[in-house]
């Protein structure tokens, strides 16, 4: 956070942007990750911000596209994720969309790095821009998925 306010500054950073707040498994620091203020800091310094980890490397989605043990960070987030997903069979959309609309919606990230594997996720990604950011009810409603998230 103290280097995007020194000169020269990056013009760019890329910073943990979803509904967890969640790094998953690129998080081996004891530190908290506090993405949201690398955001805060990164705009208050005209830093752009490009988003990633949108999904948490599938535990944002519908289903884990792969095999990890129980203790992976990314099963651990998928496992408290149970009531983001059924916000998102209530609003009509994949969990994945509901993740991507979610990312594009956060103040202060200017763009969202997309992770995907194959067509069936770049189509939700696309449905996603295509949607536009969340209005902010939904938004409130995805934070209270995760009241125990990390400020």
């Amino acid at each position: 956070i103290r280097l995007l306010g020194e000169r020269p500054a990056p013009s760019v950073v890329q910073c943990i942007a979803n509904a967890m707040d969640s790094p998953g498994a690129l998080k081996f620091y004891d530190e908290p990750a506090r993405p949201r203020a690398v955001i805060a800091a990164a705009q208050a310094n005209h830093v752009g911000v490009m988003g990633i980890r949108a999904v948490q490397a599938g535990a944002l989605t519908d289903a884990i596209d792969r095999d990890l043990p129980d203790d992976h960070a990314e099963v651990r987030d998928f496992n408290a994720a149970g009531a983001y997903r059924a916000l998102a069979a209530e609003l009509g959309m994949s969990a994945a969309v509901l993740g991507h609309r979610y990312a594009l919606s956060m103040d202060g990230v200017d763009t969202v790095v997309l992770g995907v594997k194959n067509r069936a996720e770049l189509a939700d990604c696309i449905a996603a821009a295509d949607a536009g950011p969340l209005p902010a009810e939904i938004v409130n409603r995805v934070d209270g998925c995760f009241p125990d998230r990390d400020a």
